[in-house]
């Protein structure tokens, strides 16, 4: 690719910025993706697969003489709502499974303290789907595309590229708040402007580096926030180029490379043919995304550190765990927000430490009793809300936030526990996460189910004393048509038949028959999802996991039996330890009933 030096005559006194900025980087979870990796690098095997982020970043730039703050979110990572997707980038979702979504940018931008109407620019490396969010959230952003890139959004444009990944959404970005750069190539299609009282100018000419030779965006005109042109893999594709107050320089790198051992030469760029025989590959120009992965590659042997939009390698790194934005290691709200102290053994104070609770699980599920922990206790409740968190976490997550809701109501609701506050909150969160009413409800048939577990133990030890008493019951007689029946209605609408349901029908068919009825309900009334209740087999046996593994039921027998009827289903063992450690945060209500006892007793003395 040849290029172009622009000479450009130094500002005068009047436009130049008199101090450089300072500019601050933190990283933003925006969602995990799979990828099949014999579409991303070679060799590899059909069956290989990697987990990987969709990583955006926050850039605070301050202005050193009006303290203007300027907020740029590079990349929106993955949609919240896979469905708010159009149908043709859903049907590639599907083969991008398992996926999470939460926390979202959004979210991740409330764990600091941020909304979304806190950002002044959204920069695009490129607008494919899996970096293109939710820009609707982004009311008062200006949106900032590189050169070539609104012509994907006409579909004569974006037919030209193969895969299943190019499908773009056109309208989704607004014209009127939506900036297209220059070409880089083009001298003539802009001029110099540098910034007036700290404003970020994207009209300016584009200039060379000469020791990275690329070409790039001085947005700031002070070094500190620079928009790198990197070509090769979609039109438009850019990098940025962050200078942080402690020198350190960063390059974000987007979809430059999918996976570092590329970077390292130890494999190359994926290839693979399409059903009409083409060849197909990640990048609409391979040539040119190997010339910009060699120049990354300099860069980063002369000390810049470079992250790429699905670094999984840079996001298990431990030490990076407190560069993201709103961690409890390094968040510190500002003065002016609050005046409460930071506890000892925390980095966080209470406003802090309160805000991150409401990030992560909405303002529904604040109440009394956090409130009150919190003040008597806040390491107990920063420990809390990473026990209950860990379910919820970009990565490790494998049941949907809905699904999670509903286990969790299922924990709660149970005639054992009976905790109204959690009962109340996690009904909140499934409709928010778009459960519908059929589904909800069955999870409570479903757990309303748990007093038959007086029969599932009594009758054994029943049938147990009377043959050890030798006392005439009629147990071994076969049974007849009657009971026959009723096993074979059992079996039909439960999907299962285990043998300690046999004495328990000998003994009193009419129960028995009333017992089938009642929790058969949520397996074979029809509702708007299907003719066999509103969840499918699998979510209804992690219900019943849920409440027999709770610590107010450990009901083992049942336990067992439901997970092992749960992987029939084609359940996961991940997803299996996922609904244990949902009920493990049964827990925490020990806190939540008698924190707010306590304050009220300390109080009235």
């Amino acid at each position: 690719m040849s290029t172009i030096t622009i000479k450009q005559t130094a500002p005068s006194l009047s436009d130049q910025v008199a101090l450089p900025g300072i500019a601050e980087l933190h990283a933003l979870s925006a969602g995990h993706l799979t990828l099949p990796e014999k579409f991303f690098v070679h060799p590899a095997s059909d069956s290989s697969r990697r987990t990987v982020p969709s990583l955006a970043f926050l850039i605070q730039h301050h202005h050193p003489i009006t303290g203007k703050i300027t907020r740029i979110v590079f990349d929106l990572g993955l949609r919240r709502e896979v469905r708010r997707y159009s149908e043709a980038i859903q049907r590639h979702v599907s083969t991008r499974q398992p996926l999470t979504t939460d926390p979202d940018v959004v979210t991740s931008l409330a764990a600091g303290g941020l909304s979304a109407d806190d950002i002044d620019y959204i920069v695009y490396s490129h607008v494919h789907w899996d970096h293109i969010g939710e820009p609707r959230d982004f009311q008062k952003s200006t949106f900032v595309i590189g050169h070539g890139a609104w012509n994907l959004f006409k579909p004569t444009a974006a037919s030209s590229l193969r895969g299943s990944h190019s499908f773009f959404e056109p309208g989704i970005l607004p014209e009127e708040r939506t900036v297209e750069l220059h070409d880089p190539e083009d001298a003539s299609s802009c001029e110099k402007k540098p910034p007036i009282s700290g404003d970020a100018n994207f009209e300016q000419a584009w200039a060379t580096i000469p020791e990275m030779d690329m070409r790039v965006l001085d947005i700031f005109n002070d070094g500190t926030v620079k928009i790198v042109h990197a070509p090769g893999h979609l039109p438009g594709h850019i990098n940025l180029l962050v200078k942080t107050g402690s020198g350190a320089q960063i390059y974000l790198a987007g979809d430059a490379c999918h996976d570092r051992r590329i970077m390292r030469k130890e494999l190359e760029i994926g290839e693979w043919l399409d059903t009409a025989g083409q060849i197909c590959c990640i990048h609409a120009d391979r040539k040119k995304a190997e010339e910009t992965i060699e120049k990354i590659r300099q860069l980063e042997s002369s000390g810049v550190e470079v992250i790429f939009a699905h670094d999984i390698e840079w996001e298990e790194n431990v030490e990076n765990k407190a560069r993201f934005w709103g961690s409890t290691v390094y968040l510190i709200l500002p003065q002016l927000h609050t005046t409460t102290q930071n506890f000892v053994g925390l980095n966080m104070s209470s406003e802090s430490l309160k805000n991150k609770f409401i990030a992560e699980n909405g303002e529904h599920a604040w109440h009394d009793g956090w409130e009150s922990i919190l003040a008597l206790s806040p390491q107990l409740f920063n420990a809390s809300l990473d026990l209950r968190g860990i379910p919820k976490r970009a990565g490790h997550r494998h049941l949907t936030r809905k699904t999670q809701s509903l286990i969790a109501l299922a924990v709660d609701s149970a005639a054992t526990h009976l905790y109204a506050l959690g009962v109340q909150e996690h009904i909140q969160t499934a409709l928010q996460e778009g459960a519908t009413t059929a589904e909800i409800i069955e999870v409570i048939e479903l757990t309303s189910t748990l007093g038959i577990h007086a029969c599932n133990i009594g009758v054994p030890l029943l049938a147990e004393v009377l043959r050890e008493e030798n006392y005439p019951t009629g147990l071994a007689t076969p049974f007849d048509a009657r009971q026959e029946q009723l096993k074979t209605e059992f079996t039909k609408n439960r999907g299962y038949w285990h043998t300690f349901w046999e004495d328990f029908l000998r003994l009193d068919p009419d129960f028995f028959e009333a017992y089938l009825k009642f929790s058969s309900v949520p397996w074979t009334k029809k509702t708007e999802h299907g003719e066999k209740g509103a969840l499918e087999p699998k979510i209804k046996e992690l219900v019943y996991c849920a409440f027999d593994a709770a610590a107010t039921h450990l009901y083992v027998p049942g336990l067992k039996l439901h997970m092992k009827n749960a992987l029939g289903y084609g359940a996961s063992p991940q997803e299996i330890m996922e609904v244990l450690e949902i009920a493990t945060a049964l827990s925490l209500h020990t806190a939540n009933v008698a924190a707010p006892i306590l304050e009220k007793e300390l109080a009235r003395k």
